[in-house]
């Protein structure tokens, strides 16, 4: 394996590291710009005008990497595509990109992120021209976009209905832009969208910086984890956590559950949920994973070599643990108990492999985060490489760092994808990443 291929027998995209002659290029580059939003009214005498501020900049953070890796190959333009929330082909006002690209701009222009290595210079300040129009690319915007500024960023692509429809023609129009495309957005990387999916038909295509480390943790813990390996699956949406759960299986010593899923799994059991929340459209599938599983032998679903050390464990459905206790109210499970935290904790501490995706309880609630706080506590005073992902997970991980005032540690690795993380460890094939 090459130093720049990131998988093996694999057909996905290269990593930008692996193209040549990137000098004076044009590069089209789509970034993941859905970032949660808070709309507040300001009073400027006797108008009032709407401020649109970014409660989390993560994600713009994660296309910096790549956006200075190309100003340092001396390229000729980058331009900065993406989208902003579920306009459905329309103008949203309150939706567009221009305070992104406005807070993209200051966060490149930071003592953070804005490095000038000697021998590789970066403009002394870096300005984003920003095109409002997203229709007729070739005829109107081409023209700014050949203006001599290095950075580019075009509106919310899903003002165009063509974005959400992966229409080639859309498609088209944006690859005639560039010279090269790259994907630097995993968490959209699931989905058929024209500036996602099918424009690399019309373009060379490569994977950005943090495609690359997403795809390298991710393709790690699929083919070869270190045992013990330690999967723990929360939240609702249960029709995308089955393929997960049935996955994990196959290949995780344990797969740990709280959360709205767990409770289709108790209700499988005939458990008393009461007025939880439930998915009663997969109670079958969940009843045919439990059935399945005892069916098998324990030996088969365990390592011998890895037992858990100080902790001895009880196990009712073999690799599978569901909560064994909860915390109540109004009729609703909202967490999981003090017995299912101590049990999950202390297989969390004999982990050398764990994944994440989902908190444990209504965790948005302090009543009822316990779980979620508990289990990412645990995680983050284990040694295990983790990979994490979901807004909520990952959320709850920088919370504890930084109540903590430590930094982030090496041996976690926090996906930007929720559905994309789930479905590329489920086994299905990205629409984003085939070459």
């Amino acid at each position: 394996m090459t130093k720049n291929k990131i998988f093996v027998n694999m057909p996905y995209l290269p990593s930008i590291k692996s193209a040549k002659n990137l000098k004076n290029k044009t590069v089209l580059v789509r970034c993941d710009f859905d970032v949660p939003i808070d709309n507040t009214q300001n009073s400027n005498s006797n108008t009032q005008k709407k401020k649109i501020k970014i409660k989390d900049d993560s994600r713009l953070k994660t296309c910096i990497p790549t956006i200075e890796y190309l100003l340092k190959k001396q390229v000729k333009q980058i331009i900065l595509i993406g989208h902003l929330g579920r306009p459905k082909g329309q103008i949203v006002p309150e939706l567009s990109l221009a305070p992104v690209a406005e807070h993209l701009e200051k966060l490149l222009n930071s003592s953070f992120c804005h490095s000038r290595e000697s021998g590789n210079p970066v403009a002394d300040k870096l300005n984003i021209n920003f095109i409002k129009n997203v229709d007729n690319l070739n005829k109107e915007i081409l023209k700014q976009v050949q203006d001599d500024k290095k950075l580019v960023m075009i509106e919310n692509l899903r003002f165009n209905p063509g974005e959400e429809k992966n229409d080639k023609n859309f498609a088209k129009q944006l690859a005639s832009l560039a010279d090269i495309y790259i994907n630097e957005s995993f968490a959209n990387s699931h989905r058929n969208s024209a500036s996602v999916a099918i424009i690399k038909k019309y373009l060379p295509s490569y994977a950005g910086l943090n495609l690359e480390a997403e795809m390298k943790n991710l393709t790690a813990v699929l083919q070869k984890p270190k045992k013990p390996f330690v999967a723990i699956i929360g939240g609702a949406k249960i029709e995308t956590k089955l393929p997960v759960i049935n996955q994990f299986l196959k290949t995780a010593n344990y797969v740990l559950v709280g959360g709205a899923v767990a409770n289709d799994f108790l209700l499988a059991q005939g458990k008393e949920v009461g007025e939880s929340l439930v998915d009663k459209d997969y109670i079958d599938e969940a009843k045919k994973i439990l059935k399945k599983l005892r069916n098998k032998e324990i030996e088969k679903l365990r390592d011998k070599k890895n037992k858990i050390k100080n902790y001895r464990l009880q196990i009712t459905d073999y690799g599978l643990l569901l909560p064994t206790d909860f915390i109540w109210h109004k009729n609703k499970i909202l967490d999981i108990g003090p017995k299912t935290i101590k049990k999950y904790c202390a297989i969390i501490k004999s982990a050398k492999t764990i994944v994440w995706n989902g908190p444990m309880g209504y965790f948005e609630d302090k009543k009822f985060a316990k779980g979620t706080n508990e289990i990412a506590k645990a995680i983050l005073n284990s040694k295990a490489q983790a990979v994490i992902g979901g807004g909520e997970t990952g959320e709850s991980i920088k919370s504890k760092v930084k109540n903590q005032k430590s930094k982030q540690k090496k041996n976690i690795f926090i996906s930007t994808g929720g559905g994309a993380m789930l479905e590329f460890l489920g086994g299905e094939k990205l629409p984003g990443l085939k070459k």
